[in-house]
């Protein structure tokens, strides 16, 4: 029953509402619905979603419920698309610690909501073993607040709010006398009943009870025959020790498909929160490869809209079979660069298998952002061109294609004329806005296919591929006529003019290695220099 599809059991039915709703007509509608959640659309598309748990936030905080819902609306929402399955939507709910998930279709419009208790229908028995009891999933379960029956509503919304719970057992003496949950205020709200009132004339009773040697099955089968999401533990004497809810049920599942989650603490993932890299957990179906959990770096560079999608629309497909291939076979995967939007990546990840009927193993992927490492490797940080390391590297690549496609290239170096009268005269910061200025004239007025770098102090070099002697002159040509016509800023009320001298060694005629060109260039340079400045040679 793991493999039915959510299309066919999602909920769409008093389960929606436009964003232009009050928050009193999505009260009434939760009050209807009796799921505990209600879907924010605009037009057909889920924006938001609000629960029980927002709402008695919202109240407590004292908010009126005839304001507009859209100030109100979660916008972080986990959805998933119809085809998914019963046992990957279980996976979903844990992996994100939610109680529900919205369904889509492939364009996006609603089709429903799934809640847990929903997903917990269609487990067989066997997932929650005859043999399994209450005691053996209480003891994860934190310590019980309660209420007396002379205790005012607001108590009962201060510690749902404070502590973060669906509900709150009303006791006499340790003894449960009754129970308010989320959706009982909802339906007070609705009503305008007002908070100073006692628990005791709205709690519910009496009060559905298991002790610790309970059959977990039977448990299970109370909260659905009863429709309720949870059921209060009490011991021998009938004292009221803890919750069950169909949460604990779900998370403390023993089927093959969870085998993996059981190894994982929460704990665990919220250390995951902290690190400054961007995690992605992979879930391998058999068919495909689905993101089904990413941290909050992860949220914050990507967006939540790349969760329960393929993760070939967030990697090209070529790179992921290239990395799916290694992960399978070696089980890890290190220091990987790839390019991701306007940024370079460094990933590296493993594989557990998982030996589930659901899915074949987990990918964990951890995406280390070095755009700025490699740009301090490469590009010099005044001038923001590349540096005398990476151009001398691009020479030797260039040499070596040239080589071997036959081809010509030519090699450029140039210096400013006279540039340390400008920097004694108006200051070395000044000189930074000269070269800076310079670096920005070269890269516009040069072509394309061109790389220019800065080759120490005032010098740069320009790399010409595919150009012969004659076709860098006339580019080089064109860079020196824009260079004596640039007017620079230096001071407030101060600009300066200046030339450079160019020196050009081509490739093959004036020489086969790296060495050879660039003593070719450098004398060429000096050439110009002595022949007046402001020249080519």
């Amino acid at each position: 029953m793991l493999n039915i599809l959510l299309k066919d059991i999602a909920q769409q039915e008093n389960l929606s509402v436009q964003s232009s709703s009050s928050l009193k007509d999505l009260v009434d509608l939760m009050n209807v619905n009796q799921k505990g959640v209600v879907v924010v659309l605009e037009d057909s598309k889920p924006i938001g979603i609000l629960t029980e748990r927002d709402i008695v936030e919202i109240l407590y905080n004292g908010v009126k419920l005839d304001e507009k819902i859209h100030a109100y609306t979660k916008k972080n929402l986990v959805t998933t698309i119809g085809e998914r399955t019963v046992g990957y939507a279980l996976n979903l709910t844990l992996e994100n610690n939610i109680r529900r998930v919205i369904v889509v279709d492939d364009s996006g419009n609603f089709l429903g909501v799934v809640t847990q208790q929903d997903l917990l229908k269609y487990l067989e028995e066997d997932f929650y073993r005859l043999t399994i009891k209450v005691k053996h999933i209480v003891k994860k379960i934190g310590d019980l607040m309660s209420v007396s029956p002379n205790e005012p509503l607001h108590a009962v919304l201060k510690i749902m709010v404070s502590n973060k719970i669906s509900s709150v057992p009303v006791t006499e003496k340790g003894i449960p006398v009754g129970i308010i949950s989320e959706k009982d205020i909802l339906k007070l709200a609705g009503k305008n009943i007002p908070l100073e009132a006692p628990v005791s004339r709205y709690m519910n009773s009496p009060v559905d009870t298991a002790r610790l040697d309970s059959l977990l099955v039977e448990v299970v089968e109370v909260m659905n025959y009863k429709n309720i999401r949870r059921v209060v533990i009490v011991d021998e004497a009938g004292i009221a020790i803890n919750i069950v809810t169909i949460r604990d049920v779900i998370e403390n599942l023993e089927g093959d498909y969870n085998k993996f989650l059981e190894r994982k603490l929460q704990s665990a993932k919220e250390i995951l929160n902290l690190l400054p890299e961007v995690l992605i957990e992979v879930t391998d179906t058999g068919r495909e490869q689905l993101i089904i959990w990413i941290n909050d770096k992860a949220v914050s560079t990507f967006g939540r809209d790349i969760l329960d999608k393929p993760v070939t629309s967030f990697l090209p497909h070529d790179t992921w079979n290239n990395i799916y291939s290694t992960l399978i076979k070696l089980g890890k995967i290190e220091h990987i660069k790839l390019k991701k939007d306007d940024c370079i990546y460094e990933l590296s990840g493993f594989f557990i298998t998982t030996f589930g009927k659901m899915e074949q193993g987990r990918f964990q992927l951890i995406l280390r952002d070095i755009t700025e490492d490699i740009k301090l490797s490469t590009v010099d940080p005044l001038t923001d061109i590349y540096n005398r390391r990476f151009i001398n590297a691009f020479l030797m690549k260039e040499i070596e294609r040239s080589k071997r496609l036959d081809r010509h290239f030519s090699v450029v170096i140039s210096d400013i004329d006279n540039f340390k009268i400008i920097n004694d005269s108006y200051g070395h910061l000044s000189g930074d806005l000269v070269l800076k200025a310079l670096a920005r004239l070269i890269t516009d007025t040069v072509r394309n296919l061109d790389v220019v770098g800065r080759y120490g102090g005032d010098e740069f070099m320009l790399i010409l591929p595919d150009a012969d002697n004659e076709t860098a002159l006339n580019v080089i040509e064109r860079l020196r006529m824009n260079v004596e016509s640039l007017d620079i800023q230096v001071l407030k009320d101060i600009k300066v003019r200046l030339t450079a001298s160019f020196g050009i060694a081509s490739f093959p005629e004036n020489g086969t290695s790296l060495d050879d060109l660039l003593v070719a260039a450098d004398e060429k340079l000096y050439k110009s220099k002595r022949q007046g400045k402001n020249q080519i040679a």
